[in-house]
C-alpha cells in the first residue's frame, strides 16, 4: 500500500472532537424533580475506552411518589454503566439498561407505578467516533447531516399496549458520525413550538454555540420543562507552535538623553484595531449573513444582505421593521399552534368518546351473550330434573303394580283358604243333621226288644260286631280327615309367618294369646252342654241297638258316638280340655285369622336408590365444559420432578436430568452427581435460567441457550427442601411452611443475595402445597386459592362450579391472560380469567395422576406431567 494511502486511512479513522451542549429548561421550580439532564465523561484512564454517556431522564406524573424517580435511575444508570471498564462498550450499555429496568420494577413491586407509561428518557453513549443509543416514550434523537436532518430513533422504543417496567428499554442502535454531524437529543414536546421543517432550518442557518442559543432562548420562553443536548462533531485543529523572533539589534547605541527618547510614539493599540477590521473585511463574504443579537433577551435576530436600494435607510427603522415581523410570526404560530392543540384535543376526546361507547357495547353484548347462556344452561337443567323426574315416577308406577299383583295373589290364596275351609264345615254340619235325623227315626221307632226271638237277637249281636268294626275303620278315617283339615288350616298360618315380618310374627302371637283367654270360659259351658249332647247320643245308641232292619249305608256314615262317649268318659280331667281346646281352635281360630288377614294392610314405602352417574353426567351441567379435548403423549419417564416451558421449549425436570423438547425431539443433560437428586424447579425468564433445587438443599441452574448447568451461591439454613419455590423478574421466591415465611432471594454475582421476609401478615402457610407468580403470589392451602400482594393476603373468590372444584395443581405467569386450575379428581382442567370468572373447562380421563402443570398460551397447549410421562393438551 502507498504512503499516500496509508495517510488516507490515518485521517479517515482519526478521532473527531466532540463538542456536547446540555440545554435544561425548568421555568417553574416545583417540576425540578422530574426532569434529570446528565453528561458523565469517564473520571479516570481505564474509563476512557466507554466513552461519555449523555442523555437525559423525564417524568411527565406530577406526584409526590414520582418525584426525585429520574435521580435515582441516573445514578443506577451511571454506577452500572462505569462499574467495570474491561467489558466492551455495547455491553456496558446493555447492562447498564437493563439494571435501569429491574430499578424500576423494584419500584412497581413497591406500589409506586403512577409513573408508567410516563417517563421519557434518551441514553447516548459517545465513544471515539460511534454512538450507541436507546430511547423510551416520547424521546427523539435527530442527526443532521449534508444539509439533511432524520430521526435515527425511530422505532426504537417499545410499542407495548400495556407498559411493564422491564420493558422501558428494549433497544440498541450503534452508528459511526462523521465529520460536521449534529445531534439533538430531546424530547417531543419540542414539536409544540419547532416542527421538524423548522428544527432543519435552524439547523441550516446557526452553527456552533449560535444554534445552541437559539434553542436555549426558544424552549425557554415557549416550554414550562424540556431537556435537550446538542453534540458536534468537528475536526482536531491543531495549534501551530509559535517561534519567537530573534531580538534585533540596534546599529547604533541608544543614547537615553537624546531627543529620539521623548517622541511620541504612535498608537499601537490603534493599530492593531485597524489591522483586525481590515483582515474581518477580507475574511467576510460578500454574501454573508449580518446578525444580530439583543443582549437583554438572548434573541437572536438574522439579517440578510443589504441591499443596495436601502442603503440610505435608516438602520434603527431596519431594526424596529425586523422585530415586528418576528412578533407577527411568533404570534401567527402560537396562535396555529394553539388552534391545532385544541384540535388534537378535540380528537382525543372524541375518540375517547367513541373506545367507551364501544367498550360499553361490547360490554352489553357481552352481558346479553352470558344471560343467555345462562337461560340455555336453566333450561337444559330444567328438562334433565323433568326427565329423571319422569322416570322416577315410572319407576314408582312400577313398584305400585308389583305390589298390587302381590296383594291379589295373597287375597286369591286366603280365598282359597277360606273357601277349602267353607267345604269342611259344610261337611261336618252335613254328618251332624245325618246324626240327627237317624236319631229321631230311632226315637219315633217303637221299641221291640221284648218282642224279638233269640235267633234275631243273635242276628243283631252279629251285626253290632260288624258296626263297632266300622266304627273303628270310621274313627280312623275321622282322625286323617282332622289331621288334613288341620292341616288346610295351619298351612296358611305357615304361609303368612313366612309373608310377614317378625315383628308381625310376635303381635300374631299376642293376639292369638288374648284369643285363648275369650275362648277359654266358653269351652267350659261348650264342655257341659257336650256331656248331655252325648248322653243324648247314648241313648239314641241303645234306641238303635233294638232296630230290626238297620241301614248299613248309615252304621258306615254315622259315628259310633257311644264308643266316643266312652272314650271321653274315661280320659282325665286335663285331657279332655285339652281335646275342647283343640276344638275349639279347630272350629274358632279359622274365624280369628282370616279377619286378621283380612285387614287393610299399610302402604308400604319403598326408597328409590339412586343411579350412580358417569363421570361425564355428573359434569354434563358445569360451565363451558369440553369433553372432547384432544390429549397428546409426548415423553415417557417414570422420574418426572416437573415439566416448564423454557426458552420457548418443553422442558421436563427429573431427578437425575434435564430433558429439552426442540420440536418434539427430547435432548437430555445429565445433573452433576454432587449436586443430589432434583425435588422441584421453576424458570427465571429475565435470565433464561431453569433453577432446580435439590434434595442436598442446593439451588442449580441450567441455562436451555448454553446448555450448561453451575451452581449457585446461596443460603438456604433452616428451609427444608421440600418448599415450594417460583420466581418473579430475578428474584427467587421460596415458601417456608415450618417458619411461616415467604423469603425472597435477589440475584447477585455467582448464585443469590441474603433472603429478606417478604410476607408482612400472619396467614397461616401450614397446608400449603403449591405456588405460582405472576405480579402476586398464589398459594393452595386446604383446596382453597390464596393472594398475597405486597407481602399482604387479599381477597381472591374464584368462580365456583356446579361440580365443586377440587385446587390439585395452580399456573400462571406474567406473560399469560388466564389462571388454570387441575382438579385430578374429576379429570378437568380450569381456565380463569385473572378476575376469577370461568372461561372454559377441559375434560379428559388422562388427568388423573398429575405431578405438575404448565401452560403455552402462545400454542394452546397445556403440559401435564404424569408418574408416567409427559402429555400435551389441546386448550383451543
Amino acid at each position: 500500500m502507498s504512503p499516500r494511502n496509508s495517510d488516507k486511512n490515518k485521517d479517515v479513522i482519526k478521532e473527531l472532537e466532540k463538542t456536547i451542549s446540555p440545554i435544561l429548561v425548568v421555568n417553574n421550580s416545583s417540576l425540578k424533580p422530574y426532569v434529570e439532564l446528565f453528561e458523565y465523561a469517564p473520571e479516570n484512564i481505564y474509563q476512557q475506552p466507554l466513552g461519555s454517556l449523555v442523555g437525559f431522564f423525564e417524568v411527565k406524573e406530577f406526584s409526590d411518589e414520582s418525584a426525585y424517580v429520574v435521580n435515582f435511575l441516573t445514578s443506577v444508570l451511571k454506577k452500572e454503566y462505569y462499574i467495570n471498564p474491561k467489558r466492551p462498550v455495547t455491553e456496558s450499555l446493555d447492562s447498564a439498561l437493563h439494571k435501569v429496568n429491574i430499578a424500576l420494577s423494584e419500584l412497581a413491586k413497591h406500589g409506586n407505578v403512577e409513573w408508567l407509561g410516563k417517563i421519557n428518557a434518551a441514553i447516548c453513549v459517545l465513544e471515539k467516533n460511534n454512538a450507541h443509543f436507546s430511547v423510551s416514550g416520547d424521546a427523539k434523537i435527530f442527526l443532521y447531516r449534508n444539509q439533511s436532518l432524520s430521526e435515527i430513533s425511530e422505532d426504537l422504543a417499545s410499542d407495548s399496549l400495556e407498559p411493564h417496567p422491564l420493558k422501558t428499554f428494549v433497544n440498541v442502535s450503534s452508528g459511526r458520525l462523521e465529520k460536521n454531524d449534529r445531534m439533538l437529543i430531546t424530547s417531543a414536546d419540542i414539536f409544540h413550538i419547532l416542527p421538524i421543517i423548522e428544527i432543519k432550518k435552524n439547523f441550516q442557518r446557526f452553527e456552533g454555540d449560535k444554534f445552541v442559543q437559539f434553542l436555549k432562548t426558544a424552549l425557554s420562553n415557549q416550554i414550562e420543562m424540556i431537556a435537550s443536548v446538542v453534540v458536534e462533531m468537528s475536526e482536531v485543529i491543531p495549534i501551530a507552535a509559535t517561534k519567537a523572533l530573534p531580538r534585533k539589534k540596534s546599529s547604533k547605541a541608544v543614547n537615553a538623553f537624546s531627543q529620539q527618547s521623548f517622541a511620541s510614539a504612535k498608537d499601537t493599540e490603534t493599530l492593531a484595531q485597524e489591522q483586525e477590521n481590515e483582515l474581518e473585511m477580507t475574511i467576510l463574504p460578500a454574501d454573508a449573513e449580518q446578525e444580530y443579537t439583543d443582549e437583554k433577551t438572548g434573541h437572536i435576530y438574522v439579517q440578510g444582505e443589504v441591499n443596495e436600494n436601502n442603503e440610505n435607510a435608516n438602520p434603527q427603522m431596519n431594526l424596529y421593521w425586523d422585530m415586528i415581523k418576528e412578533k407577527i410570526s411568533q404570534g401567527s404560530y402560537l396562535t396555529k399552534n394553539e388552534i391545532r392543540k385544541r384540535f388534537s384535543l378535540y380528537k382525543k376526546q372524541l375518540a375517547k368518546k367513541k373506545e367507551l361507547r364501544r367498550i360499553e357495547k361490547e360490554k352489553q353484548q357481552l352481558l346479553a351473550a352470558e344471560e343467555a347462556k345462562r337461560l340455555e344452561e336453566e333450561r337444559v337443567l330444567q328438562e334433565i330434573q323433568h326427565e329423571q323426574q319422569i322416570a322416577e315416577e315410572q319407576q314408582l308406577a312400577k313398584l305400585h303394580l308389583e305390589e298390587e299383583n302381590q296383594r291379589q295373589q295373597e287375597n286369591l290364596a286366603q280365598e282359597n283358604i277360606l273357601a277349602k275351609a267353607e267345604v269342611t264345615k259344610k261337611k261336618t254340619a252335613a254328618k251332624i243333621k245325618v246324626t240327627n235325623i237317624d236319631a229321631e227315626e230311632s226315637e219315633s221307632e217303637p221299641t221291640a226288644d221284648s218282642q224279638l226271638s233269640f235267633k234275631e237277637k243273635l242276628r243283631l249281636a252279629r251285626l253290632e260286631q260288624q258296626g263297632n268294626a266300622v266304627i273303628d275303620l270310621k274313627n280312623k278315617t275321622t282322625k286323617e280327615t282332622e289331621t288334613f283339615e288341620e292341616e288346610i288350616i295351619i298351612q296358611p298360618e305357615i304361609q303368612f309367618e313366612t309373608v310377614e315380618t317378625i315383628s308381625k310374627t310376635t303381635k300374631f302371637k299376642a293376639l292369638a294369646l288374648e284369643n285363648i283367654k275369650k275362648i277359654l270360659p266358653l269351652s267350659k259351658k261348650l264342655i257341659a252342654h257336650t256331656k248331655i249332647w252325648l248322653s243324648k247320643i247314648g241313648a239314641i245308641a241303645k234306641n238303635r241297638s233294638h232296630v230290626a232292619k238297620p241301614n248299613k249305608l248309615a252304621n258306615i256314615i254315622t259315628p259310633h258316638f257311644s264308643k266316643i262317649g266312652k272314650l271321653f268318659s274315661h280320659f282325665s280331667g286335663k285331657q279332655k280340655l285339652f281335646i275342647l281346646f283343640a276344638l275349639a281352635l279347630i272350629f274358632i281360630a279359622p274365624l280369628f285369622i282370616v279377619r286378621f288377614l283380612n285387614r287393610p294392610k299399610a302402604p308400604t314405602i319403598v326408597e328409590l336408590q339412586d343411579v350412580p352417574l358417569t363421570q361425564i353426567g355428573a359434569l354434563a351441567s358445569d360451565k363451558n365444559i369440553d369433553f372432547n379435548t384432544q390429549v397428546q403423549t409426548i415423553l415417557s419417564n417414570s422420574n418426572i420432578v416437573t415439566a416448564l416451558i423454557a426458552n420457548n421449549n418443553p422442558t421436563v425436570v427429573t431427578k437425575n436430568s434435564v430433558i429439552v423438547l426442540q420440536n418434539n425431539q427430547p435432548k437430555e443433560f445429565p445433573i452433576p452427581t454432587d449436586s443430589g437428586a432434583a425435588v422441584s424447579a421453576t424458570y427465571m425468564k429475565d435470565l433464561s435460567l431453569v433453577l432446580i433445587f435439590t434434595d442436598s438443599n442446593k439451588i442449580l441452574s441450567f441455562s436451555p441457550i448454553s446448555e450448561k448447568f453451575a451452581s449457585n451461591n446461596i443460603d438456604l439454613s433452616n428451609i427444608s427442601s421440600g418448599s415450594p419455590i417460583g420466581t418473579y423478574l430475578t428474584y427467587l421466591y421460596m415458601l417456608d411452611q415450618k417458619n411461616n415465611q415467604i423469603y425472597r432471594f435477589p440475584r447477585a454475582d455467582g448464585g443469590f443475595g441474603e433472603k429478606t421476609s417478604w410476607l408482612k401478615d400472619s396467614t397461616s402457610l401450614t397446608n400449603v402445597s403449591e405456588i405460582t407468580i405472576d405480579d402476586n403470589i398464589y398459594a393452595i392451602s386446604d383446596n382453597k386459592i390464596l393472594k398475597f400482594f405486597k407481602g399482604k393476603a387479599v381477597d381472591f373468590s374464584l368462580e365456583s362450579s356446579t361440580t365443586p372444584i377440587n385446587f390439585d395443581k395452580i399456573y400462571t405467569t406474567p406473560d399469560l391472560q388466564n389462571f388454570y386450575a387441575l382438579d385430578t379428581q374429576n379429570s378437568r382442567l380450569v381456565s380463569y380469567s385473572k378476575d376469577g370468572n370461568i372461561i372454559k373447562q377441559y375434560h379428559n380421563e388422562a388427568l388423573k395422576d398429575v405431578i405438575s402443570l404448565t401452560v403455552d398460551e402462545q400454542n394452546k397447549l397445556a403440559y401435564i406431567a404424569t408418574s408416567t410421562g409427559l402429555i400435551s393438551l389441546s386448550i383451543q
